[in-house]
């Protein structure tokens, strides 16, 4: 305790309330000095993620749009037809004029397509030879394998598969699909896009800057010795630029983002050697008059689910300023504003937190029809079998198309498609339970997952959807039908297995005439 003589003395009076100040102050600073800490590494921590989802539904369109053009374009009878022929010889002229007609037969829908971002259209052998590279039609009989690990597993596994990949040539977002004629595999072929193509639909989404590169072992590696021309040493050890890419038309200059990547490199280099999904906040007198920069890193990940190459994002960081100033006005009018501030900053992460909720629900939902899309059905499903495995409870699988939807599409156009797609979303999804997931799994296909249903209980729902489709009156459309697949989970499937057996089911049902349900029960 402070004795009455302490407050005799005049310095005295003034010293106690200085050093209370002062160890006011202190505690404030302290506090202050934490609390921009934790608030800008929570902001970062929940950037990077928003930025993936970002990337994820851009390369989502692109898959998307690849499929439209291998359904519409490739995937034909006479593209087909050639390929087979293809198989049939050795012949160099014979080989040679097969390359000639190919080429002419899509010669036109490749330029098309290069105006949809395709950046690579690309046959290949059985064997994984290259047959024709549309961006480069002169290169071609040289073997993909151990190269181009996407046709490696297409040609194993005759299923299609997207990935990113380093090729002979380019880099590309891949989609290989295979090729049959009549039956008999006949080779595979690539629809692919550069990062230039994510990025036109990145930057049309925050109209910010972005970077992308590859790693140098990979494009050593990988890419013809006359083609690494296409590529620039970067300001990270160990990863090159891709030139396509590399674009004075965003917000940023090239130049300022070469010189925030050299000054940014020694302390991020940690995080790329571990492939890290990270965020970082920069701030420079010498970059754009001092204003705050947030630089994201998001690896890209081959089919082996390597890291091989990363997307850089470069943004004005004017919504972790105005966290910052905020802090700054609460140092300033602590008694006064502390309620005023607190809820200022609740409503912010309030609108950040609904903004990622919305991101993420958009990502998984289709767009039309306002069920599950594919994307969020895997995330679902890897969850449900896991649960399903360890409860050994029924679980069962309903796969069902809409039959000749394109003559409707052809007949009363794609307004009235929308509306059948809308409806019969609309007509199942009021026909299950709410434990069931339903969701449009692509175009006019639709898949049902029905948790604790055997195969019997299941079938006979998709007897009864049948039936409802059928009678239901769709607006001008005489009458709509669909096929249905339906299997039961086993104890050894996987997400693969399990729907790779239900397509099959489904294209039974289309074979058997269609408006049918086949099952795979066994007595």
């Amino acid at each position: 305790m402070f004795s009455i003589n302490f407050f005799k003395h005049k310095k005295s009076v003034f010293i106690l309330p200085v050093v209370i100040f002062v160890f006011l102050e202190i505690l404030v600073i302290i506090g202050i000095i934490s609390a921009k800490d934790i608030q800008t590494k929570n902001y970062l921590s929940n950037l990077s993620p928003d930025f993936k989802s970002h990337i994820d539904v851009a390369n989502t369109h692109l898959n998307d749009i690849a499929k439209i053009f291998y359904d519409t374009d490739i995937n034909t009878v006479p593209i087909k037809k050639l390929m087979y022929d293809a198989t049939l010889t050795k012949d160099k002229k014979r080989l040679q004029s097969l390359r000639d007609a190919l080429y002419n037969e899509l010669k036109y829908t490749y330029l098309y397509m290069k105006k949809h971002n395709v950046r690579q259209l690309h046959f290949h052998l059985p064997d994984s030879v290259s047959f024709l590279r549309f961006h480069r039609p002169n290169k071609f009989g040289d073997s993909l394998i151990g190269i181009r690990k996407t046709v490696d597993y297409v040609n194993e596994y005759r299923t299609p598969i997207s990935a990113f990949e380093e090729g002979r040539i380019f880099n590309g977002f891949r989609n290989v699909f295979p090729i049959f004629y009549k039956d008999i595999f006949v080779g595979t072929v690539e629809v692919s896009f550069s990062f230039e193509g994510l990025q036109d639909i990145l930057v049309g989404i925050d109209t910010t800057s972005y970077l992308f590169m590859v790693k140098t072992d990979v494009v050593d590696s990988k890419v013809f010795k006359n083609e690494q021309k296409n590529y620039k040493y970067s300001n990270f050890n160990g990863y090159e630029y891709d030139k396509d890419t590399l674009k004075n038309i965003m917000e940023f200059s090239l130049k300022d983002m070469y010189h925030i990547n050299s000054i940014i490199y020694d302390g991020i280099k940690d995080k790329l050697d571990n492939s890290e999904l990270f965020s970082i906040y920069y701030k420079s007198k010498d970059i754009y008059d001092n204003n705050s920069i947030i630089v994201s890193f998001s690896p890209v990940k081959n089919l082996n689910n390597k890291t091989v190459a990363y997307i850089i994002h470069y943004q004005f960081g004017s919504f972790i300023d105005m966290i910052l100033n905020n802090i700054n006005i609460l140092f300033i009018l602590l008694s006064t504003l502390s309620l005023l501030i607190s809820a200022i900053f609740g409503w912010i992460f309030y609108a950040e937190r609904k903004k990622q909720e919305n991101i993420h629900y958009f990502a998984m939902h289709d767009a039309l029809t306002n069920i599950y899309n594919r994307h969020g059905v895997y995330e679902i499903l890897n969850h449900k079998l896991l649960e399903f495995k360890r409860v050994r409870s029924d679980f069962s699988v309903i796969f069902f198309d809409i039959d000749h939807f394109k003559n409707i599409n052809d007949t009363y156009g794609h307004d009235i498609g929308d509306y059948v797609l809308e409806n019969i979303s609309k007509l199942v999804s009021s026909s299950i339970r709410e434990s069931d997931i339903f969701a449009r799994w692509g175009g006019e296909e639709f898949i049902i997952f029905l948790p604790f249903t055997n195969l019997k209980d299941a079938k006979k729902l998709a007897e009864k959807l049948r039936y409802k489709i059928q009678e239901h009156a769709f607006g001008n459309v005489e009458q709509i039908t669909c096929s249905f697949g339906v299997t039961e989970f086993r104890e050894k499937d996987t997400k693969t297995s399990l729907l790779k057996r239900v397509d099959e089911l489904l294209y039974e049902a289309k074979d058997s005439g269609r408006n049918i349900v086949v099952d795979d029960f066994k007595s």
